[in-house]
């Protein structure tokens, strides 16, 4: 398809080159043609963020080629399941990748590298891109999706932003572009409104990885750019916050400050209110293209609301359960999992004005406050197969990482568990790793309440017997988070 823009879209790199409307457009056809030219049906894409990157996104949009954008957070071994899940025919990069030859050609500080394939998946019709979620227990879930629905969130998401930032949209791509809710929020909706996107760097936006690891550099960003919105997950949210308690001040730019990922505690809301911040709060799953409702009421006069579903969103509740009815292509090595509609998992209610109410979680997930995705269970399966640790409870739901109860053998030091933990926490991508733990004199029983009768964990009672505990581990973990913005 011909990629449509309106004349003043605009595309720029932070201390970097920015592209018109024509020159945009003109970049994206030299890449369609490259791309085209060697034949490329599944292509990886692990890069940096900057315009570059969204040039070869943009390209395999326009051209319908099959793009796989290699998230940030995904450990050595997640990333090599990836790769053998996609069997990627062509690999771009911006990185020395000694196990390939020669790179085909290197194009704009890219490098294009030839895969062998051993088995090309078979991918549902229609799929223009896999994004890979973090998966419940470790696993990167494959999520497909073809171009006309990540177009069609992009055009409602643009409409409904409107409505509350009028005029030309400019945003500043803060989360990684992989993130499916940047690639489509931040880069799709504000160029297609006529808007100009800024793209920076990791490391000028302050970050390595997943992890916020310079966060001046990142309010630096903020305060040089003067954008109109931003996305944010709830952790950035309350960074941003201590920053302004800090005495930094937000640029009186911002009209819109879009909050998603995970659910947002009302007191966050209430503090982002009182430092001024425009903070609205959306609610998403990659399933469906990342959105499904946006609030254009502020974040703060919306409460638990995250606003009417898009325009195009038809949505039920089946049970207490959010469906959204859209048709999903399924998940890559799945095909038994396409469908007509998505059952969210979440549990959700009507407000008095028909928007979405989202109140919890129908599976035992932990969402932390960077969005990713945690099955409690997996992490307390590793901790327990170290041989040191004989009971173990994982906690971490909204908060910015994971802490742990555990009742080690008796015989195992302290110094010793300190061990154990910090090798499985190696083996672990950073969202699940335990940043503190709490090691228990005596073990969770069925007399105290903590144990089924078969010997499953009790979590609810668990958090209520040791609130005490747990909110020491939580404060201790809020304390390192906000102590590199010192």
């Amino acid at each position: 398809m011909t990629l449509q823009l309106p004349q003043s879209a605009r595309l720029t790199q932070w201390q970097g080159q920015s592209l018109s409307q024509p020159g945009l457009l003109r970049e994206v056809q030299i890449w369609q043609e490259l791309l085209q030219g060697y034949g490329a049906r599944r292509i990886v894409l692990d890069a940096d963020s900057g315009v570059h990157w969204a040039m070869v996104d943009l390209a395999c949009l326009a051209a319908d080629l099959l793009l796989v954008p290699l998230p940030t957070y995904l450990s050595a071994s997640q990333r090599q399941a990836v790769l053998a899940q996609v069997q990627p025919d062509l690999y771009i990069t911006d990185r020395l990748l000694p196990q390939y030859s020669e790179p085909l050609e290197e194009y704009a500080g890219l490098s294009l590298y030839r895969c062998e394939v051993s088995a090309a998946p078979a991918v549902p019709a229609g799929t223009q891109k896999i994004t890979f979620t973090s998966g419940s227990t470790g696993q990167p879930k494959g999520v497909c999706l073809s171009a006309a629905q990540q177009l069609d969130v992009a055009l409602w998401l643009a409409a409904r932003v409107q409505q509350v930032s009028p005029g030309t949209p400019r945003h500043l791509c803060l989360l990684p572009l992989p993130t499916l809710l940047e690639n489509i929020a931040g880069i799709y909706a504000p160029l297609l409104e006529g808007g100009e996107v800024v793209l920076a760097k990791d490391a000028d936006r302050g970050f390595s990885g997943s992890r916020l690891t310079e966060p001046k550099k990142l309010l630096a960003l903020i305060s040089a750019v003067q954008p109109k919105s931003l996305i944010l997950v709830p952790e950035l949210l309350q960074f941003l916050l201590a920053a302004i308690q800090a005495g930094w001040q937000p640029p009186k730019s911002l009209e819109f400050i879009a909050v998603g990922g995970a659910l947002v505690s009302p007191g966050l809301l209430q503090a982002a209110a009182k430092a001024g911040l425009p903070v609205y709060q959306g609610y998403g799953l990659s399933e469906c293209a990342s959105v499904v409702a946006l609030s254009v009421e502020r974040a703060e006069l919306a409460g638990a609301s995250v606003g009417l579903p898009l325009a195009g969103r038809q949505v039920r509740i089946d049970d207490g359960e959010l469906v959204v009815q859209t048709p999903f292509l399924g998940y890559l090595g799945d095909p038994g999992s396409a469908s007509l509609e998505v059952r969210t998992g979440d549990l959700a209610s009507w407000g008095p004005n028909g928007e979405l109410l989202i109140t919890g979680r129908k599976k035992n997930l932990l969402i932390n406050s960077f969005g990713r995705n945690i099955s409690p269970e997996w992490v307390e399966s590793a901790l327990i197969s170290t041989g040191a640790v004989l009971q173990a409870i994982v906690l971490g739901d909204g908060q910015p990482a994971c802490v742990a109860l555990l009742f080690a053998r008796p015989e195992v030091s302290d110094q010793q568990l300190a061990a154990v933990v910090e090798a499985m926490n190696a083996q672990l991508p950073d969202y699940a790793r335990i940043a503190r733990y709490n090691r228990l004199s005596q073990p969770f029983s069925v007399a105290e309440g903590s144990l089924t009768d078969n010997g499953r964990l009790r979590r609810q009672a668990i958090q209520q017997l040791y609130q005490q505990h747990i909110y020491q581990l939580y404060s201790g973990v809020r304390h390192d988070f906000l102590s590199i913005s010192a």
